[in-house]
């Protein structure tokens, strides 16, 4: 089938069926690891990036754990205890006065969260993300809200896998909301889903998704347990496998455990955004590989 089905945002509707037959396979692409974290505590379940002129990526482990860290891979503040199974992409905003990073996370109980941390804090605060009373939440994706709030929130459930529940979460009188927006139906279970544009795309392969646009570039990055990482600028008509070109002393994980991407400039260095891959880069040692994808998002002003 093919690797992703997709609705617009703004319409109700039945997301189209998938082919029969398999993507395409394009051209391949060579990417840079450039930078990554030391010796990590375990293995990863899910990984996050927020924005904007200070960057910060999120780290869930599988055993239990949230540690923050910058876009020099150096940690942030103390790791919490949190048992988060699922990320998804943050952002940077002033909430009730305060300049803070905001991640929504799924707990190990399937319950929607915000993990934020900034301002006045010394390690990620947990605060109640309430998404209209959904629970037993499988898995989340995020995208820009644009003027219309904070950030577009899409999620599934255990009990209801074939739907893509969308909203908007917005901040009022220092309290986070989701306000419900349209659903996206598909004819699977989903596995990962993304915001790529105005468009919420899922997959039924993938075990993760992400959007990396930058410009008029727009590319959807998806890592599959056999397949390794792809990247695909048609929706996953045709894919193209993303081989990573290891430095001198960083090498990537063969066999990634989480993945994600964001195509804006980030901090650090990373002027054609970033995709980060976590996972075991030799025996028990799990790191957060930060690769370079300004080949593809910055091809065009560069050629």
């Amino acid at each position: 089938a093919l690797l992703f089905t997709a609705a617009a945002c703004s319409k109700q509707e039945k997301a189209p069926e998938a082919a029969p037959e398999a993507a395409e396979t394009a051209a391949d692409v060579e990417l840079p690891a450039v930078w990554a974290t030391r010796k990590l505590e375990g293995p990863v379940g899910s990984v996050a990036l927020s924005g904007g002129m200070n960057g910060v990526l999120a780290v869930a482990y599988k055993k239990g754990g949230l540690q923050l860290f910058n876009m020099q891979a150096e940690q942030l503040g103390e790791p919490m205890q949190f048992r988060v199974k699922a990320l998804a992409n943050g952002k940077a905003a002033t909430i009730a006065g305060r300049t803070l990073t905001l991640f929504p996370g799924v707990t190990d109980a399937g319950e929607m969260k915000a993990y934020v941390f900034g301002e006045g804090l010394v390690a990620p605060a947990q605060v109640d993300l309430p998404v209209d009373g959904e629970n037993s939440i499988e898995g989340v994706c995020s995208g820009p809200g644009g003027s219309e709030g904070l950030m577009r929130l899409a999620f599934w459930t255990e009990k209801n896998d074939r739907v893509l529940q969308a909203g908007m979460v917005r901040e009022r009188d220092g309290e986070l909301t989701w306000d419900r927006g349209d659903s996206t139906f598909t004819d699977f279970p989903i596995v990962s889903c993304a915001y790529t544009n105005d468009t919420l795309v899922a997959s039924p392969r993938a075990t993760a998704s992400a959007a990396l646009v930058r410009g008029s570039y727009s590319a959807l990055l998806s890592l599959e347990k056999d397949a390794g990482l792809s990247l695909s600028t048609d929706l996953g008509m045709t894919t193209s496998l993303v081989h990573v070109r290891n430095g001198l002393t960083i090498n990537a994980p063969k066999s990634p455990d989480a993945m994600t991407a964001m195509g804006t400039m980030l901090s650090g260095g990373y002027p054609g955004g970033l995709i980060v891959v976590a996972g075991e880069v030799s025996p028990d040692d799990n790191q957060v590989v930060f690769i370079d994808p300004s080949a593809v998002t910055l091809a065009e002003t560069t050629n």
